[in-house]
């Protein structure tokens, strides 16, 4: 450890906010499990000036899965429950996808069930909805399908930590903020801690949230959801160092239980994951680190903890665009020794080769993937690949690796000298194989056999498909209409999230669907974080709508 920092260092990591224009954040640095630097920078409330404080109460988004996994673990350690549940068993309105679902897969984020966010925002919510709940469940009740088998992969998913809190309803009879306030809250004396079940309820002391709306110009983040178990958590720095003290202390759930949260999750084939009970295993500057964060409607938070030094660093910020990962992990700098010399193994590259401009440009166009829906686009520049802005490094005539990433590679397949017709991309979580594909529209497509109602069952909601001059856009009840924007044929992006979630967000895919006599029937849709795999909607209506 780097003994005592001056203050002034820390602060003007936080300089840019001003407690009577910006919002802001509060910081705490805990050391042995005490409060060793507090303060508050930036705006609680801009209407009425009210300053950030360390006693500040702030919505933590998806910090609050790492409170819902270590109840889950004190049930496990009473033998109330067991990892390897089946969620039905306890939860049998769940539906039965032909898979066994284990509480080991939700607390992992290994279910395959698609996200709850997601699930929501296509159903035709929107964030300033006052959502419960029973609401995400209703959902995942009537889902037909997962995005992939249980145990596959790992796909961070909201809706897992929901169900985890409804079994924990189910088998305890109490809710979830009513149980982790008996069980942690209470005997932790984190008094500023709860999670918010009702969406009306009046917390004195909590930061209001925001978005950004230009320099220095802010718009306010409507808080009505109550959901819980994935977020729904409300606590302070001051708390917080409270509970870091617990991960030292054992005071609530003893050395079973902390052993118990800080196990890596495992998929089928054997492989570790860094995800662990609502914590990620993570290094920074040579050393092994846990960490979680939170970003929602107009908030973002997130917590580092140095085992090894007992060290921790937590930000509460109250806007969209406050980066609190960047900041506590600049905070923690100043105070832990940087060790990457001294531990970072230098993986062996291969060496290069150069390759003929018409070989580079033999491998450039669109790649598409129809299982996800998901599509890259392969440039070149300055001679050289690239993909996601990532320049690549040839080492032989059909791979390539990522030059910021050696572990990441790209390899072409293709027959002959022939151009490339599928690309391999491993980013480290397995390999993806993309389909060449042309990125314009068929000249035989009309674009009125798009035109219709598309109807889900598994959400119950009707998208319609209409014909803007010459571009197809999409009306959803409560949310506007988007345009849609053509990738290859018959699939194209929605940005209809953007003004859902107030940000540029991941656009969905959408893919038509064709019959056997080449007629639109149906759509697939997927949005561009995974989260949502290949949801099907049929075409009710063939109508031809022009405006």
């Amino acid at each position: 450890m780097i003994p005592n920092p001056q203050v002034d260092q820390i602060d003007r990591i936080f300089e840019s906010f001003d407690p009577r224009i910006t919002p802001g954040c509060a910081l705490g640095v805990m050391k042995d499990g005490k409060l060793i630097y507090a303060q508050g920078y930036g705006c609680a409330n801009l209407d009425h000036k009210i300053p950030i404080a360390p006693d500040t109460i702030f919505p933590v988004a998806s910090m609050s899965k790492q409170f819902t996994a270590f109840a889950l673990a004190l049930l496990i350690a009473r033998g109330q429950l067991s990892l390897d549940d089946d969620i039905r068993s306890i939860l049998p309105e769940v539906p039965d996808f032909g898979e066994r679902i284990s509480l080991r897969h939700l607390v992992h984020h290994t279910s395959g069930l698609r996200g709850d966010l997601m699930l929501l925002l296509s159903a035709g919510w929107r964030l300033e909805d006052v959502i419960k709940n029973e609401d995400v469940f209703y959902l995942i009740q009537h889902q037909q399908e997962l995005n992939f088998p249980p145990g596959e992969k790992f796909s961070y998913c909201g809706s897992g930590y929901l169900l985890l809190a409804l079994a924990i309803e189910r088998i305890t009879g109490l809710s979830l903020h009513q149980f982790c306030s008996c069980e942690i809250f209470e005997s932790l004396n984190m008094t500023n801690t709860r999670f918010m079940e009702d969406p009306l309820e009046l917390i004195p002391g909590r930061a209001d949230a925001y978005y950004p709306a230009g320099s220095d110009h802010y718009r306010k983040a409507v808080l009505t959801s109550s959901l819980t178990g994935g977020t729904g958590l409300f606590t302070t720095v001051k708390d917080l160092t409270k509970w870091d003290w617990n991960f030292i202390s054992g005071r609530v759930g003893g050395r079973e239980v902390l052993d118990m949260i800080l196990q890596r999750g495992k998929l089928s084939d054997g492989s570790s994951i860094p995800y662990a009970f609502g914590l990620i295993w993570d290094s920074h500057k040579g050393h092994e680190v846990l960490v979680h964060g939170g970003d929602g409607a107009g908030v973002h938070s997130y917590m580092i903890r140095f085992p090894g030094e007992d060290f921790t660093v937590a930000v509460l910020g109250n806007c969209r665009s406050i980066n609190a990962r960047k900041m506590a992990r600049s905070v923690a700098d100043l105070y832990v020794e940087d060790r990457s010399n001294s531990t970072k193994s230098v993986l062996p590259v291969p060496d290069t080769i150069e390759l003929s401009p018409k070989k580079i440009e033999d491998k450039t166009g669109r790649y598409f993937n129809p299982q996800s829906l998901a599509f890259i686009d392969l440039e070149s520049s300055d001679g050289f690949l690239s993909l996601w802005g990532n320049r690549l490094l040839p080492v032989s005539e059909t791979r390539f690796l990522f030059a910021s990433s050696p572990e990441a590679s790209v390899e072409f397949l293709s027959a002959g000298d022939a151009q490339a017709e599928q690309v391999l991309v491993d980013t480290g979580m397995g390999a993806v194989c993309y389909e060449r594909s042309e990125p314009v529209l068929d000249a035989r497509v009309n674009l009125e056999d798009y035109c219709g109602a598309y109807f889900s069952e598994e959400l119950n909601v009707t998208w319609h498909v209409v014909l803007k001059g010459e571009e197809l856009a999409v009306q959803r009840f409560k949310q506007g209409e988007s345009i849609l924007q053509p990738v290859v044929r018959d699939v194209f992006t929605d940005s209809f999230l953007d003004n859902l979630l107030h940000a540029p967000s991941r656009p969905f895919t959408l893919m038509f669907v064709r019959s056997e006599d080449n007629f639109v029937n149906g759509l697939l849709a997927s949005d561009g974080s995974a989260s949502v795999s290949r949801m099907r909607f049929s075409k009710r209506v063939v109508k031809k709508r022009k405006t």
